[in-house]
């Protein structure tokens, strides 16, 4: 049986206090574990260590922490996704996969065609939700590094964060109007790559204006219209095909 894993930030000490209730909850009640029990706890940046279990209570699980060692990512390039807002589970379910594929970086941004389930709803508390889904994977996938997630109220927003720190000859807009697809492009040795990709709708023409004007390139990753949590999946997969990664 696979060792449990947990997210712990701070694995500088000998010992850990976890006080995160669903951490607490799915390790009590759903793994049924026990004093004594062990699992591997991991920062986040990398780093990994055993955990054995000194004390359990409703409010808090102790740990010993032993042998901490520092891990390399498997996937030599650096990738980021930009992605909108979908239908929640959609989202989640895109998230998880993305970060089973080492994307490293995460921009989501609240596109103009936003689906009607969503137009009422408070995006920040999905925020919340996103974020534990992300380390949640990273816990099931065995990734050792969390990515990185950062939320923006519109593209434009989300494209002039990146300005003076992301080579954009790396940035593809992933689009189903594209004239190239992704198997035609040549040359290709770069060490970041990002991908933006739309809505169930699709991009609106001022989102199609904004990427224009940053002098990003199109492509086509398919025959037929992905949906749009499909769609980074398959385009961040086909790059790691293209760059050699698997």
């Amino acid at each position: 049986m696979r060792k449990p894993r947990i997210f712990c930030p701070e694995l500088s000490s000998s010992s850990y206090k976890c006080t995160n209730i669903k951490q607490i909850h799915h390790l009590a009640k759903v793994l049924r574990l026990k004093p004594n029990d062990n699992l591997e706890l991991f920062d986040g940046k990398g780093y990994i260590a055993n955990g054995t279990i000194k004390e359990i209570a409703k409010s808090y699980i102790k740990f010993e922490v032993d042998s901490m060692k520092l891990m390399q990512n498997p996937y030599q390039k650096f990738y980021q996704a930009i992605i909108p807002y979908i239908k929640k589970e959609n989202l989640i379910y895109s998230l998880q996969k993305l970060v089973e594929l080492g994307v490293n970086s995460f921009l989501i941004y609240k596109p103009e065609l936003l689906h009607q389930s969503l137009a009422k709803k408070d995006l920040s508390k999905l925020n919340f939700r996103l974020e534990d889904a992300v380390i949640g994977a990273c816990e099931q996938s065995g990734c050792n590094y969390v990515p990185k997630i950062k939320f923006f109220n519109d593209l434009k927003q989300s494209l002039q964060s990146l300005e003076g720190n992301t080579n954009f000859e790396g940035l593809f807009i992933l689009d189903t109007i594209a004239n190239q697809f992704i198997k035609g492009i040549e040359g290709l040795s770069l060490n970041e790559i990002s991908i933006i990709t739309g809505p169930e709708s699709g991009f609106s023409e001022t989102e199609r204006e904004t990427m224009n004007a940053f002098g990003l390139k199109s492509i086509k990753i398919g025959h037929y219209v992905l949906r749009a949590e499909t769609a980074p999946v398959i385009g961040i997969s086909l790059f790691h095909s293209l760059l050699g990664e698997y």
